[in-house]
């Protein structure tokens, strides 16, 4: 369905459907346009119950010309909800979806003890710009993303020019050398925008400081302005693993734990920062493809979709290791391959597009989608076990409506993809059902 009338008529009738097929809740507003309007006799088509378990929501015309909308349990909650922004056009559920990622990424860290090696450096604002132009000090694409105003950045600068202490800034050492910033971007940034003089395409000038200052850019200040800006100094305190394989896992902690910049990064933001190569660059470049757009959509999603391919694939390769944390589990996958040193981009993409483009051609937009938003543990099971049976035989986009169908009409399975989906009891009982359902060549006789 398109889009819903803008003014709810005497033919519309919206059914609630809750759970086991048992309890509906229904009005019509040609009689209760205030209260619900309770209708246990109601019939309903079996299908579109099945449909909306699955999608969410269905539709179909009845014989008397009234337009019958079936909806999953939480598309219910969310048009009792905004039901009169629905109706205005106000209310996007398709944006609304792509916002819920369920499931990414909450789960306990373990009891793991890390050995990291921290020291503190000073370093002149001069020297601190030069290493970020020569990518010393690593700023990833994503974090360019600069959330500070003009004004905040010129603040920070004026407290620097007037010989104010600022805070320290933390940096973590990447195995290749580079130094990661772990928090304190918007500082650094603001200063090597200000020595470039382009902030967001336009000529940075301070704004919003004292007036000798005002409206100056870096080569407009006095060369007694210029020199106590360079020489300044920066305090930073830098972190270094004793182990560099064994204690990534702590940086990526550390990053989560005292990034204070904007908003709070992302499990996936961290892991693009700390694992960049070939294989992030990848992802990057797989969320843009056509069938992925197909299915999901263009997203802003901070990575979330990168997230989701990246569990697929540590699952796909590596379930039998699985362990708790799942965020260390993706680390590790990334970590180790990060520049494809285990699996050749060739093999990764001959397992996950013919896969992506199979599911694209037998659900479409409802793919992976439990109760209106994309359940990312629906996401990671499903293309296992779909992927699994493509290494062995070939599926028509039928077969896989059917198998899809099956598996999100069993209990157990949706019981492992709602709650505590990254213990390992979960992952397990919901890789194994839709490994099941997905190898089966008749497989629910209840669809036929």
């Amino acid at each position: 369905m398109d889009g819903f009338e803008s003014k709810p008529g005497e033919t519309t009738l919206i059914l609630g459907y809750w759970s086991q097929l048992e309890l509906f809740i229904a009005w019509d507003y040609s009689k209760h346009t205030t209260r619900l309007g309770n209708s246990v006799s109601l019939q309903i088509r079996e299908q579109p119950l099945h449909d909306a378990v699955i999608q969410g929501i269905a539709t179909y015309p009845k014989e008397t010309g009234e337009i019958v909308i079936v909806f999953g349990k939480e598309r219910s909650v969310t048009y009792l909800k905004h039901y009169e922004a629905i109706h205005k056009g106000e209310y996007n559920y398709e944006s609304t979806d792509q916002k819920n990622y369920i499931d990414l990424l909450e789960d306990d860290i373990g009891s793991r003890r890390y050995s990291l090696t921290s020291y503190g450096a000073d370093y002149s604002v001069q020297s601190v710009v030069q290493q970020i132009v020569a990518k010393i000090i690593y700023v990833p694409d994503f974090q360019r993303q600069f959330v500070w105003s003009r004004e905040e950045s010129s603040r920070f600068i004026e407290s620097l020019l007037l010989g104010f202490p600022v805070p320290g800034v933390f940096l973590a050492h990447d195995t290749s050398g580079k130094l990661l910033i772990v928090d304190g971007q918007q500082r650094l940034l603001s200063l090597f925008y200000f020595y470039s003089g382009v902030l967001r395409g336009e000529k940075f000038s301070l704004r919003g400081v004292a007036s000798d200052l005002e409206g100056k850019t870096y080569a407009a200040l006095s060369y007694d302005d210029k020199s106590t800006l360079d020489n300044q100094i920066i305090h930073a305190t830098i972190v270094k693993p004793d182990n560099p394989v064994e204690d990534r896992e702590g940086i990526y902690l550390l990053f989560e734990r005292l990034n204070t910049g904007g908003a709070k990064l992302t499990g996936q933001e961290i892991r693009s920062s700390l694992y960049y190569g070939a294989f992030n660059d990848y992802l990057n470049q797989v969320v843009t493809h056509e069938v992925w757009t197909n299915i999901f959509g263009f997203t802003n999603d901070r990575f979330k979709s990168q997230e989701l391919i990246l569990r697929f694939l540590a699952f796909y390769f590596g379930l039998a290791s699985y362990e708790v944390p799942m965020s260390r589990f993706l680390n590790d996958f990334m970590s180790s391959n990060r520049n494809f040193e285990i699996h050749s981009q060739e093999q990764i993409n001959a397992l996950l597009l013919p896969t992506l483009t199979l599911v694209n051609d037998a659900l479409g937009r409802r793919a992976f989608r439990l109760g209106g938003g994309i359940n990312a543990a629906v996401f990671d099971s499903a293309m296992v076990g779909l992927a699994l049976r493509l290494q062995s035989d070939r599926l028509n986009p039928g077969q896989v409506r059917e198998a899809y169908n099956a598996l999100l009409l069993d209990e157990a399975y949706l019981n492992a993809v709602r709650t505590g989906t990254a213990h390992k009891a979960s992952v397990e009982a919901r890789m194994q059902a839709a490994t099941h359902y997905f190898a089966q060549d008749i497989y629910s006789p209840t669809l036929l």
